[in-house]
């Protein structure tokens, strides 16, 4: 099967052309006195007028053009009459970049019906062949013995074929009893089909089998609902679990300045719990009835205004992790808040709204928070420079149900501003000393009250002429209760003083601009003196930073280190310009490295210096990103915290992500407590590609994750097979999709 491009044929007029004609070559053949249709241009190698039948022949490289349509080939008739038309060889009519081929096209104008025979086409992203064509309408064509595919050439590795099909409006096609074909092999059938090619409609198909759901399969049919907005409606089935439904919208604008999803879902859950021991532990949070809703709006309404939604509404806290996996790996716990904020010269001005939504999870709410933040700058024409924050927020404490811990809440009104005063000396050394205040006023504070309460401490039972009597055991003991201690306006005071200076030695020179090294060393120094408020931070309800604020008597000791190279600018660069070089400085090696000095220590070991603390950025070469950040304690000679990140990119787009986490008081619980990463992703562009993912556990040799996958692409279609594996639970899948179409995919997968 020859499947070349095509599209619709289109309504156009024919210039009729009475009287005599003759024969002429690469011209327009026209004459005042013919009573035809006005708005066509016919060139040919040769035109021919037969009176008697009224009909216009063009013959060899016909062209005729009519504004945007446009009909090609060996020959065309027209009768200037009826307005009916007969191409035969090569026939092309194209439209709006849409193109319908065929051997021979009958077609009459005036009443907008014709037969075009033997038709391909092609309407983005599918190619359409038909063994007979009919045009009913302006708008509908029925085809016969038709053939659907995204495959060029003449045998397509996928195909839906057809008895009967309609086309309409040139981009919706209707079809009854479909058959899928991969590779000649029957795969599914449909009783009918409707694709609309401007919606982009396409379904999501994975069947399979779970331990834990059953065999299931798992439907989403996706469209596109204009222009900005797409839909996707999911229809689920398990056989252990029941149905589920679920309908998602996404958007976003041409500027991207407004975009966002919504997803929804709905489980009917008959089999909610795995074991006895699983229903213990979720108690009476879970039933059969089971959804979650969620939704995701950003709206940039200018560059210096922005708002956002993140909101998610879950009908227990499982739902995630039994159902949305991959969700649940990224965000255990959804978000639920609501901002606007907007960015001045030199302010920033916001307000938050944060709400808890589930009930069965710890929060901070805050109803609302509002916010106003000056940027450091200068006072008028003076050498005083100004900085500070502002916030207004009523804050309330929530504990899941059932926790047994009592709720807080407090209004909070919080005030600081700072003063500093640059100066530099001896042409390099900057000093910049510093004083500021900070005033927070809170509704509500505690208070701690220690008193003698009387407590059963034993019961025993004694037998006196064989009747039993119970002795119980009092004692008295201290216990510390807290109250409210009413509303409080704590004073925060602060001096300090900043100083640093930069040192450069040039290691190599550069070459005709280029190349070269340079070190930059910086030095710094940051003293910081706040006296003991007259409100402590065991004396607040505990909310955020602000109300952790104590006295402080402290310097911070660091230095940051730069390597650094010319290389050529690939973009506009403006500084470039001014300077009329066309290399930019880039950092090869960027390493901030720094402690901090307690004059008053409060460290029961008596430590006067905090962990050394470091982060980097390595950047030798383009396609290498190397970071590493944490903290080390000197006096233990050990690592606190370790994030070590090394990526590579090559030119064939392959990549290698190879991650180190350690934390060393986070218990054993935290998967990430001391573990490596690996994930590999080779030769993604090409026919043939590959890659796995690791996470490996070295405290306890145990390999927390793991995953492979190997990929297939043909001329039209991708295959890809894997496997994953995440403790006692593992997938093996097989993929198939179309190119053309990559968020379309038919997964066969199993989980156990």
């Amino acid at each position: 099967m020859n499947m070349t491009r095509v599209v619709s044929a289109i309504t156009m007029t024919v210039v009729a052309l009475m009287g005599s004609a003759h024969m002429v070559s690469g011209q327009t053949l026209t004459e005042t006195n013919t009573p035809a249709p006005q708005g066509i241009e016919v060139t040919a190698d040769r035109l021919e007028y037969e009176a008697e039948g009224k009909l216009l022949v063009g013959i060899g490289n016909v062209l005729v053009q009519q504004g945007p349509d446009v009909l090609r080939a060996d020959c065309i008739t027209v009768n200037t009459e009826t307005e009916e038309a007969y191409a035969t060889g090569n026939v092309i009519f194209e439209r709006e970049g849409r193109i319908w081929q065929g051997d021979e096209l009958k077609y009459n104008f005036r009443d907008d019906v014709g037969d075009f025979g033997i038709t391909e086409a092609y309407i983005d992203p599918y190619y359409v062949f038909a063994e007979e064509s009919e045009r009913v309408s302006e708008s509908v064509f029925e085809l016969r013995d038709v053939t659907l595919t995204t495959c060029e050439g003449e045998d397509p590795q996928f195909y839906i074929r057809s008895k009967n099909a309609s086309l309409t409006d040139q981009s919706v096609i209707r079809a009854k009893n479909v058959v899928f074909f991969l590779q000649s092999v029957p795969i599914f059938y449909f009783p009918y089909f409707k694709y609309d090619i401007n919606r982009q409609t396409n379904w999501d198909i994975l069947p399979g089998y779970s331990s834990l759901w059953g065999a299931y399969l798992l439907t989403a049919y996706n469209y596109r609902m204009n222009d900005y907005m797409h839909g996707a409606t999911h229809l689920d089935y398990r056989s252990k679990r029941g149905f589920g439904v679920g309908q998602d919208f996404k958007w976003r604008s041409e500027t991207n300045s407004l975009r966002g999803d919504f997803k929804s879902y709905y489980a009917d859950d008959q089999q909610p719990y795995r074991d006895e021991d699983q229903e213990e532990e979720r108690g009476k949070l879970v039933d059969a009835e089971r959804y979650r809703l969620s939704l995701v709006h950003a709206h940039m309404f200018t560059p210096r205004d922005y708002f956002l939604v993140n909101a998610g509404y879950l009908s227990d806290p499982y739902i995630l992790e039994d159902f949305f996996r991959n969700e649940f790996r990224e965000e255990a716990e959804p978000s639920h808040e609501v901002s606007l904020s907007h960015r001045g010269d030199n302010f920033s001005a916001g307000v938050l709204i944060n709400k808890r939504l589930n009930d069965f999870y710890e929060n901070v709410d805050r109803l609302p928070e509002v916010n106003l933040a000056f940027q450091r700058q200068r006072i008028a024409d003076s050498w005083l420079y100004y900085e500070g924050e502002n916030s207004m927020v009523y804050l309330k404490k929530l504990y899941p149900e059932d926790s047994g811990k009592e709720e807080y809440d407090t209004f909070r009104l919080d005030s600081g501003h700072t003063l500093l005063y640059p100066t530099r000396h001896f042409g390099f050394l900057n000093v910049i000393p510093r004083v500021g205040y900070q005033g927070t006023y809170f509704t509500e504070t505690r208070e701690e009250e220690t008193r003698e309460v009387v407590v059963e401490i034993a019961t025993t039972n004694e037998v006196v002429d064989g009747i039993t009597n119970s002795i119980t055991s009092l004692t008295n003991r201290m216990e510390t209760f807290t109250k409210d201690g009413g509303a409080k306006f704590r004073n925060l005071f602060e001096i300090g003083m900043e100083s640093s200076f930069k040192a450069f030695k040039v290691m190599v020179e550069p070459v005709n601009g280029e190349g070269g090294l340079r070190h930059v060393a910086e030095p710094y120094i940051d003293y910081t003196y706040v006296p003991e408020p007259n409100v402590r931070p065991t004396e607040l309800y505990q909310f955020d930073s602000i109300d952790r604020l104590d006295k402080r008597n402290d310097i911070k000791l660091g230095m940051r280190n730069k390597l650094q190279t010319r290389q050529r600018a690939t973009i506009f660069d403006p500084v470039a310009l001014q300077t009329n070089e066309y290399a930019i400085i880039r950092d090869i090696v960027d390493l901030d490295i720094y402690t901090y000095y307690h004059f008053e220590s409060e460290d029961p070991d008596g430590r006067d210096f905090s962990p050394v603390y470091f982060d980097g950025q390595f950047r030798f070469t383009r396609w290498m990103m190397l970071d590493a950040e944490g903290s080390f304690d000197t006096y233990d000679s050990e690592f606190r915290e370790l994030d070590a990140r090394c990526g590579l990119v090559t030119p064939d787009s392959s990549r290698v992500y190879l991650q180190y986490t350690y934390r060393k008081d986070r218990g054993a619980e935290d998967p990430y407590n001391n573990s490596m990463t690996l994930q590999l992703d080779l030769f993604p562009e090409k026919r043939w590609s590959l890659g796995t993912f690791w996470r490996y556990d070295l405290d306890d040799s145990y390999m927390e994750e793991q995953g492979y996958y190997v990929e297939r692409r043909f001329s039209c279609l991708g295959t890809s097979v894997g496997y994953s594996g995440r403790g006692s639970d593992w997938d093996v899948w097989f993929e198939v999709w179309l190119l053309a179409l990559p968020q379309s995919r038919m997964a066969f997968e199993g989980r156990y």
